[in-house]
């Protein structure tokens, strides 16, 4: 039976150092004490263990690898951001692994070991869960990791995501402004922090307005484009909701072709500026997140993090922007045949 690899973490625990410990004397620090360094350098002999030449090339200006884990190769939002990953990697001499989960714990898992065993720099991940998703495989094989758009509870590791509260909030304010006063939100799994902090803030904004909604106000889907069409089904069928906005970019498409066409349909406030969103007639209102802002933080930051791995975990949260387009303006509503009348029938249009 073939043993396993050594890892880092067995280096710091024959050292009896911190893993960055470990981390920084193979990389060269002159700031660790010599008794610790040598300490350490007995314990790489004694241990086996190989150092990751790829994450000392950074350093010394070569090229080295990344990876982003994304969860869904087909959303847009993150081919974006792997896109916007690749151009800045390119810029620093680094390749860049692409490795996709589908949501899936296992295949998170299989991910990690396959990138334990190319020996990557660091790791720009999405996490498929809060809770149930495992770093350790990483962690204990010295790879840096920095979280993007979603947490894991606990995780002591760096986050850029969007601040989803204020999203929320900005959501509630923008129909809330424009008269709406009967809301709706299609939100994803409630385990799911990114969707849930968007529902919290749009619901929280609604009460500060004196609006009080019950439990009927959000809907639960799962982040696919067949839940948003059937939720929003669900809402043109009970006839109450004057708004709704959709708490990600899937759902929004499903949630626009379910309402497309019909001169009943409520506001629709959907997440990212997809390039359907300014095509279809009529374009859709948008929450924006800030995706090359995001890539560009996370990318840095994770540059930092293997230059510097003992630094304290830092946490960045960029804000959202409202572009507004005909489905949330007020006094329009379409026409089965796709153009726009005034919502009160009988009126000129000015």
């Amino acid at each position: 039976m073939v043993s396993p690899r050594p890892t880092i973490l067995d280096v710091a625990r024959t050292a009896g150092v911190s893993s960055a410990t470990v981390s920084r004397v193979i990389n060269g620090a002159a700031s660790v004490d010599k008794e610790l360094s040598r300490r350490v350098r007995a314990a790489v002999r004694s241990t086996g263990y190989v150092p990751n030449a790829m994450g000392r090339s950074l350093r010394r200006g070569g090229t080295s690898q990344i990876a982003v884990v994304a969860p869904d190769a087909a959303n847009p939002y993150f081919t974006q951001i792997i896109s916007e990953v690749e151009r800045i990697a390119r810029g620093d001499h680094q390749s860049v692994t692409i490795a996709h989960t589908e949501d899936d714990l296992e295949i998170e898992r299989e991910c990690f070991a396959q990138l334990v065993g190319r020996h990557v720099s660091g790791v720009l991940l999405v996490p498929v869960h809060s809770t149930l998703t495992d770093l350790s495989p990483l962690t204990e094989a010295g790879i840096p990791v920095v979280l993007v758009d979603r947490w894991i509870e606990g995780a002591n590791t760096d986050l850029v995501a969007t601040d989803n509260l204020d999203a929320g909030r900005q959501a509630a304010r923008h129909l809330h402004e424009r008269g709406y006063r009967r809301p709706a939100v299609i939100g994803g799994p409630s385990q799911l922090r990114t969707t849930e902090d968007r529902v919290s803030g749009y619901l929280a904004s609604w009460r500060e307005a004196g609006i009080e909604l019950d439990e009927t106000a959000v809907l639960r889907g799962d982040l696919q484009l067949e839940s948003g069409a059937a939720l929003m089904a669900q809402i043109l069928a009970e006839g109450d909701a004057d708004c709704v906005y959709v708490t990600n970019n899937r759902m929004s498409a499903g949630a626009f072709e379910a309402m497309r066409g019909r001169d009943d349909a409520p506001a629709l406030l959907a997440t990212d500026d997809d390039l359907w969103t300014r095509l279809v007639t009529p374009s859709v209102s948008v929450v924006h997140q800030p995706v090359r802002a995001t890539s560009r933080a996370a990318a840095r930051m994770l540059g930092q993090r293997i230059a510097n791995p003992d630094e304290e975990p830092s946490t960045t949260l960029l804000r959202s922007k409202i572009i507004e387009r005909d489905s949330t303006q007020r006094g329009r509503r379409p026409r089965t045949d796709g153009s726009w009348t005034p919502r009160d029938a009988g009126h000129a249009s000015s």
